[in-house]
């Protein structure tokens, strides 16, 4: 395990600077891993200090393969990796970057400078440069013929920065290329293939000539992740002229997690993620609401609530009631579908069913408050109410209307009509004749009284508490 820090040109005023030098320069020709290597590692030793282990683990990634990114950033002179065992990876300034001196034996590396030099032709290669030629070729025990081999391949497609060649070829001794014969073969997979990539290209829309990456691209899917070739055909369909190979390097992706290698395969995952899509857009319209982006709403909540069972048709029915009930996010409807979920209230008819019967209860609270003249607006307090009214206490709803009408010109009507529905129910009064009798009779004013003044003892309230604590508030509906 390395410790990480800055070197102290790269403090500036208590910030960490990526100087625009490391994107124009040195990220177009570095490989994606290193790259996340040094911008994780930056961002650790910014923030006070760091090591290896935390780099791995943030990017899961083993030790060595850390350490490997920082050699070649050694190599660049963007980190210092210095000789204590183990070794400090320092962070050099990009404006300043800190070049190893490579001393190497003329005569063991002469006919080798003179082959480099006569690949570029005409292109004079500096020192520093050979340098790190040399300095790779050691690392990783490249075959020398073996690297001219990749400089001159990387020169025919146009491609003649150091940086380039190099970075090449040390992605491509990480495979286990290192040898001539290895090159040669490696470079007859990637020719191979031009006419696989050609097709790639007009399946994208795209009519530039296949670059060097995307051949590479193209040869680690068909052979390391063994997606057939009519397989990424069928993909590019869905990404042409919707981003080219960025596009389809992320559904490739996808396809391999969901383990799809073949063309039927692809098609069918494609129909699913359009169907997702077209389903997620559906609900979020129902809700009211709008997201720019789908994927955190399909992630987090439409596929797990397919995952509960719930039908396609039921969940855009219970968006709508949603709405209506002024929830206008998948989060608050969640809380519905989990509910409904322990309920076992998962398909369309059986949502329906159960929204004909909120309705129908939330039609008997408008009766009652328009009776005691309330306000018209329904609110989960009066929900509350009404099914303590008739499901706890079990009155039915003509007895309610009946106490609602004698609740008209009091200044809280439904609290007035739960403290007489409570009165009612210790004195056995529950059909609407009899609190009719009740509100007639001369006992009314005086029941009222006793109500209101009515006192319980220790032992009672004691009683009263403990059903409370029996209550399971997971057995609450909606």
């Amino acid at each position: 395990m390395s410790e990480i820090k800055l070197g102290g040109e790269y403090v500036r005023e208590g910030h960490t600077e990526l100087d625009n030098l490391f994107l124009s320069r040195y990220l177009p020709d570095a490989d994606g891993t290193d790259v996340k290597v040094y911008l994780y590692g930056l961002y650790l030793a910014a923030g006070g200090g760091g090591d290896t282990q935390k780099i791995a683990l943030g990017l899961r990634l083993t030790e060595e393969r850390v350490m490997d990114a920082f050699a070649y950033w050694d190599e660049q002179g963007l980190v210092t990796l210095t000789a204590s065992a183990p070794p400090v990876v320092i962070y050099n300034s990009v404006k300043a970057p800190v070049i190893k001196e490579v001393r190497y034996n003329a005569r063991e590396y002469s006919e080798f400078v003179d082959e480099l030099r006569r690949v570029f032709g005409c292109r004079e290669l500096p020192v520093g440069d050979i340098v790190r030629y040399v300095e790779l070729i050691r690392r990783y025990k490249i075959d020398p013929n073996a690297m001219l081999l990749i400089a001159g391949y990387c020169i025919e497609r146009g491609k003649t920065s150091t940086p380039y060649v190099l970075s090449v070829a040390s992605n491509w001794a990480k495979e286990g290329v290192l040898t001539e014969a290895q090159v040669n073969s490696k470079i007859g997979e990637l020719e191979s293939g031009s006419e696989g990539m050609h097709a790639l290209y007009r399946a994208l829309g795209m009519k530039s000539e296949p670059s060097f990456e995307d051949k590479n691209t193209y040869l680690y899917w068909t052979k390391e992740c063994s997606f057939l070739p009519d397989a990424v055909l069928e993909a590019a369909k869905y990404c042409k002229n919707k981003g080219g190979m960025r596009k389809l390097r992320k559904l490739m992706e996808e396809l391999r997690g969901a383990g799809a290698f073949t063309a039927k395969e692809v098609a069918e995952y494609q129909k699913k993620r359009e169907e997702l899509f077209s389903l997620a857009a559906e609900i979020v319209q129902n809700l009211g609401a709008y997201y720019p982006s789908l994927d955190a709403v399909i992630e987090t909540y439409v596929s797990p609530w397919l995952q509960y069972g719930f039908e396609p048709e039921a969940l855009k029915e219970l968006a709508r009631f949603c709405l209506r009930r002024n929830v206008k996010t998948p989060e608050n409807m969640n809380v519905y579908v989990e509910k409904l979920y322990k309920l076992g209230v998962v398909t369309a008819k059986s949502i329906d069913s159960y929204i004909k019967q909120q309705a129908a209860f939330d039609r008997d609270i408008r009766a009652i408050k328009e009776a005691s003249g309330a306000e018209p607006m329904i609110s989960s307090r009066d929900r509350d109410f009404y099914r303590t009214f008739t499901e706890n206490w079990g009155f039915d709803l003509d007895t309610v209307l009946a106490v609602a009408r004698h609740a008209r010109g009091t200044p809280f009507p439904m609290s007035y009509i739960n403290k007489m529905l409570l009165l009612f129910k210790e004195n056995g009064i529950s059909s609407p004749e009899a609190a009719e009798a009740f509100f007639t009779s001369d006992r009314s004013k005086t029941s009222k009284e006793k109500f209101v003044k009515q006192e319980y003892s220790e032992e009672e309230l004691a009683g009263v508490f403990r059903s409370l604590d029996e209550l399971n508030p997971d057995d609450e509906e909606i």
